[in-house]
């Protein structure tokens, strides 16, 4: 199963990317629409997305270590207003490559 979560944060998608194991990877970048202060301060939402794997898994690898870098993460689902604006192409690994540079 599929799994999402969504970061806002200063960090740009490399930054993000760099604390993710090869499992989930980012999918989308936007300006934040939280606030004005934060559209203003260049606050980004982030999306991730990924399989679990093993002990690689959102709930006890992924979220824990976005934490230790002071990225805060919440899982969503397919439901969630943010990912109504990403392309389905985006979302679908081609062959389920993980990584997928295509991006």
């Amino acid at each position: 199963m599929t799994r999402y979560a969504l970061i806002t944060t200063t960090n740009d998608r490399d930054n993000v990317a760099a604390y993710l194991p090869s499992n989930y990877r980012v999918i989308h970048t936007e300006p934040s629409n939280l606030t004005d202060y934060a559209a203003r301060e260049g606050w980004k939402s982030v999306v991730i997305e990924g399989k679990d794997t093993c002990g690689w898994t959102l709930d006890s690898y992924v979220l824990p270590r976005l934490a230790s870098g002071n990225l805060h993460a919440v899982e969503i689902d397919l439901s969630h207003r943010v990912m109504k604006r990403i392309p389905l192409e985006k979302r679908v690994r081609p062959g389920d490559g993980v990584n997928d540079t295509n991006v």
